[in-house]
């Protein structure tokens, strides 16, 4: 199966891997998307982006599941700062993805600037699509393409949404001081 190879280049198009490879994550436990994740509250999905530690790492928690501090630092987000509660990665479980950048590592830190979130159901891009036949083995039997399926059943995407409670982006506080100071 090539999409369980080890991606050792971060460019979505590196000629040695499948399209997207070097972002991508599996859910072991296939409850963090669609209707398992629906039916369990909704989550939490946290992207943090380290140049100095020289990683990315993203978790996503269920909402029962969250850790205590970043339960704390959402709740508090919109106190002052002295009041704020701040993520700390350190005290949560292990990370959902784990991508190493910069020196010593095949994705070097100048790919990664001038970062956007974006939000998006990609349902049958290169990542979803390229899996189609194996993620969704009935629909395959009867229609050839995931595009072919979405077509034919749209009414199977009702549980196909976001469902948005917040959006935070945090800062590190050298970080921080750093860009206030007039240097970035």
């Amino acid at each position: 199966d090539m999409t369980m190879r080890y991606a050792k280049n971060c460019f979505c198009y590196d000629k040695h891997q499948w399209v997207n490879q070097g972002c991508v994550a599996v859910d072991d436990k296939n409850e963090h998307i669609g209707i398992p994740l629906n039916q369990k509250g909704g989550g939490i999905f946290v992207l943090e982006w380290d140049p100095v530690n020289r990683h990315i790492r993203s978790w996503a928690f269920l909402q029962s599941e969250a850790p205590q501090n970043l339960q704390d630092a959402i709740r508090t987000a919109k106190n002052t700062s002295k009041e704020q509660v701040e993520p700390d990665p350190r005290l949560w479980p292990l990370p959902y993805a784990y991508f190493a950048i910069g020196e010593g590592t095949d994705c070097p830190a100048s790919h990664f600037q001038n970062m956007h979130i974006v939000i998006n159901l990609a349902i049958c891009g290169s990542v979803a699509g390229g899996r189609y036949f194996m993620d969704c083995p009935n629909q395959f039997k009867q229609y050839k393409t995931c595009e072919e399926w979405v077509k034919s059943k749209p009414k199977e995407l009702n549980e196909a949404y976001w469902k948005i409670k917040g959006v935070y982006v945090y800062q590190r506080e050298w970080a921080r001081n750093w860009s206030e100071s007039g240097t970035a």
